[in-house]
């Protein structure tokens, strides 16, 4: 599609590998080889941490303290799903900094009502807070962050599921739009997960009406951030999450320079995906990104 490319550095780091996360579900011991492999491949410096759940940690730390553990130590990221006390995420954590084989480079938890997701701050790593989506309680949970902000000795991000659950459907393309421009005025980094297995959005037609989500798309949500940085308003951001076209939305990020990619990225610090390798697959078919081979 494009003879240019955008910026490498705007992907780096970008996909955090949720492999043992449904729809993925991976065994430990099979998503730790398997990130593992990518390491050695050519998207290695686009990939994030191995994002582990409390119940798997010690799992991991078995697998990690086993043979084949001649490696630089693996990044991992800690994630506390709804529902697990903070207390079981803080041992799990503890836990794994104690390998050799691993980093712990962040810890994830849920916005819950009693503020103990904050004692997930003393341990001195960025914390990624899922907040909800409902745009009734969305400016206060992110008011909570904020508040919660200057007092942790590593960033708080604000994490956004954009995938369909068992309540709820896709978030579109306006609760998106509100929930990153809202992030940024409160001066909150943000992270996504879940449901951007894609480079582009994808929309079905519904009588004469606007288009209706199907799916979001990275390129979409990098499009957005530039228009926001940009000054854009909420209308904006959802009529680019909703663009499929992808010369328009490759055209915009192949022009970013080396500051802007930084900002952006300052703002968007990354996203889970259980599959790390299909949406750069996808930038690859696009032209957007530098085919690179990876090991089988």
């Amino acid at each position: 599609m494009s003879t240019r490319t955008p910026p490498r550095s705007l992907f780096r780091a970008l996909v955090d590998d949720a492999a043992v996360f449904p729809p993925g579900d991976a065994p430990v011991p099979v998503a730790w080889a398997e990130h593992l492999r990518l390491r050695r491949g050519g998207y290695a410096d686009l990939l994030g941490p191995l994002l582990v759940g409390t119940a798997h940690a010690q799992e991991l730390a078995r697998v990690a303290a086993g043979p084949g553990g001649d490696h630089a130590p693996v990044d991992v990221a800690v994630v506390a799903r709804a529902g697990v006390p903070v207390q079981e995420l803080v041992t799990a954590a503890t836990r794994l900094r104690g390998l050799d084989a691993v980093r712990v480079v962040s810890v994830e938890v849920t916005l819950d009502e009693d503020g103990s997701s904050r004692h997930a701050l003393p341990l001195v790593l960025p914390v990624p807070v899922e907040v909800d989506r409902d745009p009734a309680t969305l400016p206060g949970a992110l008011d909570e962050l904020r508040s919660a902000a200057p007092t942790a000795a590593a960033p708080v991000l604000a994490k956004l599921r954009t995938q369909a659950t068992a309540e709820h459907p896709v978030p579109t393309a306006v609760e998106l739009a509100g929930f990153l421009s809202a992030a940024q005025a409160r001066d909150l980094p943000v992270k996504l997960t879940g449901g951007l297995h894609h480079a582009l959005a994808r929309t079905s037609a519904e009588g004469h009406g606007r288009p209706t989500l199907q799916r979001h798309g990275l390129l979409n949500v990098l499009a957005a951030l530039v228009h926001l940085h940009g000054g854009a308003d909420e209308q904006t951001l959802a009529d680019v999450l909703t663009d499929e076209d992808p010369a328009r939305l490759g055209g915009l990020l192949t022009s970013l320079d080396e500051p802007s990619v930084a900002r952006l990225r300052h703002r968007f610090r990354s996203f889970g995906c259980c599959g790390v390798t299909d949406p750069l697959d996808e930038l690859v078919g696009l032209g957007l990104l530098a085919a690179v081979p990876v090991p089988r």
